[in-house]
């Protein structure tokens, strides 16, 4: 459910292949191909949990957001309301320590960004499995125990996958410039691939696409003046995106998944989640 995948001194894939189609810019209201996200399934695992995910996960950005910063809040202000924020709302207290763990661990070349890749469904559902660990040996037993009480197995599937910068936006209530042409021009000079408005969380939100060394210069761009007073940063991340989602159908014919391996497959990426090594779990399911 995190939001911002850390970025570390270094990085391993396991048992990835790697294929990075072009995408062009455009204002395509609908959901971009490979959105397979959280908010979009997080219903599947039951209605309480799905209220408390949506309810944490809002909070649990700002914090991912803020720790880029830094880890101290004194000296980090916005570290210091996004942790107010969070414990106001209730936020359990492990989920902030997870993600300081994390972040301390890039911050002193302890941790090693790895990335799990998975089938599952017979091979119709793909997983990619973000962590950072000081373990990886560790890290990879647990990884693969969750994957097999939901049905799925270490598997190369990284060529179902872009890697992509992924921004999110609202427009400021009240500001009669915060449209979405104007913000289509920012993230035009910001390096935008794609401008689309998608499904989020909370409704409807504007959504830009860039390349993954993109992503920071973005972000910083949509965030500064003129742009900060038009539009409010919900997400900024790296993120794996699905080239073809697959679609779930109640009897999972053809090349669609049936719901109930959906369910199954749904059980791994839960207990994934709740993994302190696990930060992010993306499927190329779509809804």
């Amino acid at each position: 459910m995190f939001r911002i995948a850390l970025a570390g001194p270094s990085r391993v894939t396991v048992a990835l292949s790697s294929r990075v189609p072009s995408r062009s810019l455009s204002t395509s209201s609908a959901l971009a191909s490979g959105h397979s996200r959280w908010s979009k399934i997080r219903h599947r695992k039951g209605a309480a949990d799905a209220a408390r995910s949506k309810a944490f996960s809002g909070y649990m950005t700002a914090v991912h957001v803020a720790l880029r910063k830094g880890t101290d809040p004194d000296q980090n202000s916005d570290l210091a309301k996004a942790l107010a924020a969070a414990k106001a709302a209730g936020v359990p207290k492990e989920n902030v320590e997870r993600a300081f763990a994390r972040a301390r661990k890039i911050a002193d070349g302890t941790g090693k960004a790895v990335t799990f890749e998975a089938v599952a469904a017979g091979g119709k559902v793909a997983l990619m499995v973000e962590c950072v660990t000081d373990n990886q040996s560790r890290t990879a037993g647990r990884v693969k125990e969750m994957l097999s009480k939901g049905g799925a197995r270490v598997s190369p599937v990284g060529f179902m996958f872009e890697r992509k910068g992924v921004v999110r936006v609202n427009p400021i209530e009240g500001q009669a410039d915060a449209t979405f042409d104007n913000l289509f021009e920012a993230a035009l000079e910001g390096g935008a691939e794609d401008v689309a408005e998608v499904e989020g969380e909370d409704g409807m939100v504007w959504e830009i696409i860039s390349g993954p060394t993109d992503l920071a210069s973005l972000t910083t761009h949509l965030t500064s003046p003129p742009h900060d007073t038009l539009y409010e940063l919900q997400t900024s991340e790296l993120a794996y995106l699905a080239n073809d989602p697959v679609e779930v159908t109640e009897d999972g014919e053809g090349a669609s998944v049936s719901e109930a391996k959906v369910e199954t497959v749904m059980k791994a990426v839960v207990l994934l989640e709740e993994e302190s090594d696990v930060v992010r779990v993306w499927t190329n399911i779509d809804e």
